[in-house]
């Protein structure tokens, strides 16, 4: 795999700008063919440093799909947030209202206080009117007999 690596690496260097998609089966054999000779031999002679590479590649491999595993979270953790926002401003404007609302009951309902006190009143003052009279006619007999 390192080796299929390496030649990957070196084409796409030495080809990469277009002549490998426009050229004809086996034309660039060879210009590339003692290239390729040479990274076999540089692998059966240095397998320990081909096996390290591969132990790199895949630690880095294994870390960039932690590091995406993170990346997701983290968005769905953005796309939470946002959604957690929405619902604190739906709340905060419906508190607001509900507040509004709740202060306009309140003013009625101490204007209709206001408008049952002076009868209740009137009615006390009434009776004690009525009770002061009928004491009064009592002791003086009043009414006539």
């Amino acid at each position: 795999m390192a080796f299929l690596e390496r030649i990957k690496d070196e084409f796409t260097i030495r080809y990469g700008g277009g002549k490998a998609a426009t050229a004809v089966a086996h034309s660039l054999d060879r210009e590339f063919g003692p290239k390729l000779k040479e990274q076999m031999r540089y692998c059966a002679d240095h397998p320990e440093e081909i096996s390290k590479l591969a132990k790199v590649k895949a630690q880095a491999s294994e870390v960039k799909g932690v590091m995406m595993e993170y990346v997701e979270k983290v968005l769905d953790r953005g796309e939470k947030v946002e959604l957690l926002l929405d619902k604190t401003e739906n709340l905060r404007s419906q508190a607001q209202d509900f507040r509004q609302q709740a202060t306009r009951i309140r003013r009625r309902m101490w204007l209709q206080n206001m408008k049952i006190k002076p009868i209740v009143l009137g009615i006390v003052v009434g009776l004690i009117v009525i009770i002061v009279l009928s004491i009064i006619c009592g002791a003086f007999r009043c009414g006539g007999k």
